[in-house]
């Protein structure tokens, strides 16, 4: 299901994209990472991991807002654009597993701790599936009804979250004993190790930026939304959510919430931040397979992967939460900068089709963009093992070598600016 143009009468102002998105980074993820973070390096250095990592989200967010608001086109369309039918179909899928990978992370970790506080404050003794599996059928719901839908939950979720996360840090920060050591008994992590995970905890809704930002009132509204939500709101919300698990010498959720009493202000915290990211990551992840599986209506996808999701939810999958945020910090920039490349550098087109337009039918598959996707994340773990390194940081240094090898296989292709359109070799 390739989604059409956006009408006039369906666009918002920047003030509503980026309550979206910084509800989408005000999320479980937010305070599991932060938490790590905060613990292995220390709150000192952490800042610095918040402050680079997003750093590097906030410029490709802004970059990919832009052409989603310039262009009307979903990221679908887009990776069409660079990587070609099959090309965009397969970045789609990897796209959409790492999100439904969140959503399964997310869930699982929301029902262990509804289990964990209800157990204590009401005795109720209810399986942690049953937690899992309410909380993930309401999600279902809410996405089925669209963007309009998340839209208007993040009016009124995302301010209260920001509060509760003030509040938490707040209440806690005096109590912390060591501002530049590390939490006794974190997982040791390298800088480097800490900037990718930063990246990777939002780098696919940075991929994914188009899909909302195309709702835009224009582009300097989407590129204003996206820098203000992960270069300003963001690692300032890292940091605060670092606080009480270093206070407290916790990184553990449970453990957390233990040490704060178990207070239900704590737990509604980490609840909305839980729905606000598991609704992004099932409407994204579903506009992404609706590509993919183009027979099914969007709802039936929404319900066949919130089920899948469920499922994953359902085993311990946040287990290899480091592992697997370093792993998306590497393999999906590359995407965001080779279709930016192509909607920038060498296409020079960024026209928006009509509201009730059809997309173009995807050209055959680009190797040249598959094959500086698989190089430039086969550099990034290079980087990431000590091998070779431009700047030392594997998610930069992966964006940085998927732009320049992708640039190098088109060089042919590179237009001067707003030639109008270019035909494609």
């Amino acid at each position: 299901m390739a989604a059409p143009g956006v009408s006039a009468g369906e666009t918002l102002s920047g003030v509503h994209i980026a309550l979206v998105i910084i509800g989408g980074t005000i999320g479980m993820a937010v305070f599991l990472v932060s938490a790590q973070i905060g613990g292995s390096l220390g709150l000192q250095r952490a800042a610095w991991a918040f402050v680079a990592g997003c750093l590097i989200l906030a410029v490709m967010g802004s970059l990919t807002s832009h052409v989603g608001a310039t262009t009307r086109l979903t990221t679908y369309q887009l990776c069409a654009q660079a990587f070609g039918g099959a090309g965009a179909q397969l970045v789609n899928t990897v796209i959409a597993l790492s999100l439904i990978g969140w959503f399964a992370v997310i869930s699982n970790t929301l029902g262990s701790l509804s289990d964990f506080v209800f157990s204590r404050l009401y005795g109720w003794e209810l399986p942690v599936p049953v937690y899992i599996v309410a909380s993930s059928a309401a999600i279902v719901v809410v996405t089925i009804t669209g963007f309009r839908g998340i839209d208007r939950i993040a009016l009124w979720m995302t301010p209260a979250m920001l509060l509760l996360v003030v509040y938490a840090a707040l209440g806690s920060v005096d109590q912390v004993p060591h501002w530049n050591r590390p939490v006794e008994g974190a997982t040791p992590m390298s800088f480097s190790a800490a900037v990718s995970a930063v990246v990777g905890s939002y780098i696919a809704g940075v991929i994914i930026q188009p899909d909302y930002s195309r709702f835009a009132r224009n582009a300097r509204h989407a590129v204003g939304a996206a820098f203000v939500a992960l270069g300003l709101c963001f690692p300032t919300v890292m940091f605060l959510a670092a606080i009480p698990g270093s206070a407290l010498s916790q990184v553990d959720l449970r453990g957390l919430l233990l040490a704060m009493g178990v207070g239900l202000p704590a737990f509604t915290l980490l609840f909305l931040g839980a729905w606000s990211s598991n609704v992004l990551c099932l409407y994204s992840s579903s506009l992404s397979m609706s590509t993919v599986i183009r027979r099914a209506t969007y709802w039936k996808v929404v319900v066949t992967i919130g089920v899948l999701g469920t499922l994953l939810a359902l085993v311990d999958a946040q287990t290899y939460l480091v592992n697997f945020l370093v792993l998306l910090g590497i393999t999906i920039p590359p995407v965001g900068a080779i279709y930016l490349v192509e909607a920038l550098l060498l296409r020079r087109s960024l026209k928006a089709p009509a509201a009730d337009a059809s997309p173009a039918q995807p050209r055959i598959t680009q190797w040249r963009a598959v094959l500086a996707w698989a190089l430039a994340t086969g550099f990034g773990f290079g980087v990431q093992n000590e091998l070779l390194a431009i700047t030392g940081v594997s998610s930069i240094d992966a964006i940085l070598a998927s732009a320049a090898i992708f640039l190098l296989l088109n060089h042919r292709r590179i237009a001067l600016p707003f030639t109008g359109d270019k035909t494609y070799a």
